[in-house]
């Protein structure tokens, strides 16, 4: 990435898919490997509502193990639940976190996450572990769970809180998500978007170009 003629001088990237890999079926294996009949048990928490009131903190962890128990009629233990839960993330390119460091120099970074409570500790601590330093900190001014926040993207008030809190310049500050309901959200307060397309890489993006 190089400055180009927005003169961007902040970059909020999402996490999942920008910046790491996950892989949901991971999830539904690990389920069914804990004795989970449902064939696809993440998409059936998701259909009942139960996985977007998680990352929105509208629901307790102990309270989200007993929805999940009740929905997929499963006796598992709260610590199975949350070993699953957390066995999603599929890669971490060396890339990333090289040019997380090279643009740390330049910009202001952010990470803005549709996480839940369980995921963003874990989340966290894999980035940390994976660099082999405190990347949380050192890379990003400051990392942002919509599990803290109450509240998730699309929803323009989640990117309107990093701006009054940071008091960032719209004008100045890209949005980086593979979302385009994300990016439409972070657009209607006058933030500019890139909308990251499958397959295509951060490292490839030139904010000169765009």
């Amino acid at each position: 990435m190089s400055r180009g003629t927005m003169a961007i001088k902040n970059i909020i990237f999402d996490l999942c898919g920008p910046i790491i890999t996950i892989d949901i079926e991971m999830i539904n294996g690990k389920l069914r490997e804990f004795g989970v009949s449902e064939e696809k048990p993440y998409q059936k928490l998701r259909d009942e509502g139960l996985t977007k009131r998680y990352e929105a903190g509208l629901v307790s962890p102990e309270e989200f193990c007993d929805e999940l128990r009740k929905i997929l009629h499963s006796g598992m233990s709260n610590e199975q639940i949350n070993k699953a839960w957390n066995t999603l993330i599929k890669d971490f390119p060396k890339s990333h976190i090289e040019l997380l460091r090279q643009l740390k120099r330049e910009y202001r970074l952010f990470l803005l996450s549709n996480s839940d409570e369980i995921n963003a500790q874990y989340f966290k601590d894999y980035l940390n572990g994976s660099s082999g330093f405190d990347l949380v900190h050192e890379c990003f001014d400051e990392v942002f769970f919509s599990c803290e926040l109450k509240d998730r993207k699309p929803s323009p008030p989640v990117f309107q809180h990093i701006v009054d809190k940071h008091r960032l310049e719209p004008s100045e500050t890209l949005v980086v998500d593979d979302c385009k309901k994300h990016c439409d959200g972070a657009a209607s307060i006058g933030l500019h978007t890139y909308f990251l397309k499958p397959g295509e890489d951060i490292c490839e993006i030139s904010i000169a170009t765009l």
